[in-house]
């Protein structure tokens, strides 16, 4: 085999190495929106993703919030919520306990929870059933 063809091959293997590797998909944002104050400062944005695994998965950039006890993260079907009850009488769906104070930070969606169906992300304090901040998400 000659010098150019064998450079052509292992080119070639390269570059089918690479796609290989690479995502079948690439993450597409379906909802994001910024987050406003309740009875805690609150802000940052939050950003809704499909993943490559057919999943989602939820995003905070740039994320800041009060300490406290019980601190969950919820998706919520109310809209732009400013009050505990508004929260209280809307379908929700915990994602889980806060994973910081500050920072990036990601939640998965659990199987069976679609993005379709909310329409917000709640800071959640379970100990006194307030909410410590929000985020309206709008749709992409």
């Amino acid at each position: 085999m000659s010098w150019n063809r064998w450079s052509a091959v292992s080119a070639l293997s390269m570059l089918l190495l690479v796609l290989a590797a690479l995502p079948l998909r690439a993450e597409e944002i379906i909802a994001n929106g910024h987050f406003y104050d309740a009875h805690h400062p609150t802000s940052g944005r939050a950003i809704v993703v499909s993943r490559d695994d057919g999943g989602y998965e939820l995003r905070f950039e740039d994320f800041a919030s009060d300490s406290g006890p019980d601190i969950f993260i919820y998706l919520s079907s109310a809209k732009n919520p400013t009050t505990d009850s508004a929260v209280k009488n809307a379908r929700n769906a915990n994602l889980g306990p806060r994973k910081a104070l500050r920072g990036n930070q990601s939640y998965r969606l659990p199987k069976g929870v679609s993005p379709e169906h909310f329409n917000s992300v709640i800071i959640w304090c379970r100990t006194y059933s307030v909410m410590f901040g929000a985020a309206a998400l709008e749709r992409q």
